[in-house]
């Protein structure tokens, strides 16, 4: 049974593919990153959350609570659940995104830190789950040194479920500012032109305001802590992550294969307790 087991988690881990996107208002504690390794630059004063009116405030609680009313039932979004659930779930995260408090997430240091997927629309292993085994899907960033890990870990223990996990997931990678090139083409095909055939003039967008180019490494499977695969991604191999919210305990992320918003995948998560 063991052997068994071991020639699952091996099949799974080779079949998980650099075609996957594998890709709660709290203060931050971590708030003193100037700038990162990679020379983008993080103000400081953009640490704390502008003062929102109470309107605003309340808005956004009751967005926040709709939602993990909605997804409660979803096992993070695994559920088989029909198109009408998954519409409501996405027009309710459409509207807390439209609430975001903050015009530059991806600039800001509470960007930092551990996070927890609560939902998702992505398919494994992104979604926590590495071929029948279900655990919890984890991002966690370093802005300082311009890197991020996702991480999956099944069988773990304490508040983000990660302790002591007998199976664990760790896909490491580094980030910068996107530029609005479109991944799957070439440097003349930008956000900005594809704009501009649809009639928008506006060739100044600011995409890395909002917008990551990540970078895939390495990813690594371990059992019990120990490592036993490791794959390498070939260079090159690049997602985007476009922050569409951000506060002090809730990020919601769409992560995609080309800077299009036809390929994104939809991550809503909470601020992680442990790195």
């Amino acid at each position: 049974a063991y052997l068994l087991t071991l020639s699952i988690i091996v099949v799974a881990a080779l079949s998980i593919s650099p075609s996957a996107a594998f890709t709660s208002s709290s203060s931050c504690h971590r708030c003193v990153v100037k700038t990162n390794a990679r020379g983008s630059s993080i103000s400081v004063a953009t640490a704390a959350l502008p003062k929102l009116d109470q309107d605003t405030t309340s808005a956004i609680e009751n967005a926040k609570q709709q939602i993990n009313q909605a997804i409660s039932t979803t096992d993070k979004g695994r559920s088989n659940l029909s198109s009408t659930q998954r519409s409501q779930i996405a027009s309710q995260l459409a509207h807390l995104e439209s609430l975001c408090p903050l015009s530059e997430p991806a600039r800001n240091p509470l960007m930092e830190g551990p996070w927890i997927v609560l939902y998702t629309d992505a398919p494994p292993p992104s979604n926590g789950q590495l071929g029948p085994f279900k655990g919890v899907a984890k991002q966690v960033i370093d802005l300082q040194k311009g890197t991020y890990k996702n991480e999956l870990w099944v069988g773990g223990s304490g508040t983000d479920e990660d302790e002591n996990a007998w199976l664990g997931a760790v896909l490491e990678a580094t980030w910068k500012e996107w530029d609005g090139v479109y991944l799957d083409n070439d440097a003349s095909v930008t956000a900005a032109a594809t704009a501009t055939s649809s009639g928008n003039s506006n060739n100044n967008i600011d995409h890395g305001a909002t917008t990551w180019r990540v970078d895939f490494l390495s990813l690594t499977l371990s059992i019990f802590q120990l490592p036993i695969f490791t794959q390498k991604f070939k260079k090159g191999t690049a997602r985007t992550w476009k922050m569409t919210y951000l506060d002090g305990d809730t990020r919601i992320v769409r992560a995609g294969k080309t800077g299009r918003g036809e390929d994104d995948w939809i991550f809503y998560m909470r601020r992680g307790v442990s790195e």
